[in-house]
């Protein structure tokens, strides 16, 4: 079982939500990667540290996004960080089978829940 994550509008918005990523039982994080480059802001991240930086812009330095869950819980920026750094810690044999490395954290192209 996991729970996925999003990055949504702080306001009214018929704009759909960023996919974050999924955190499952066992597994490191898997990030969803994202080049959207024509949206604004730009969803451009490939890197654990381009999601940090975008998360970290546009959910504590202003407030136009909030991470949430598939369960409509708000997610602090600090709670999300620390979720990801604990998941790091997992160390399942089949992390990287279905998704990239980069750096030690897991991302996939295609959709995924």
């Amino acid at each position: 079982m996991g729970t996925n994550y999003y990055a949504v509008r702080n306001r009214p918005t018929t704009e759909e939500p960023i996919h974050i990523g999924k955190s499952s039982l066992g597994w490191k994080f898997n990030f969803q990667t994202h080049n959207e480059k024509w949206n604004e802001p730009s969803v451009v991240w490939n890197t654990y540290d381009q999601v940090y930086e975008w998360l970290h812009k546009y959910t504590v330095e202003s407030d136009l996004y909030v991470i949430i869950d598939e369960y409509d819980e708000i997610i602090s920026f600090d709670d999300f960080v620390a979720l990801v750094e604990k998941k790091q810690s997992e160390n399942n044999p089949d992390d990287f089978t279905y998704s990239k490395n980069v750096n030690g954290y897991r991302f996939s192209d295609g959709e995924f829940c």
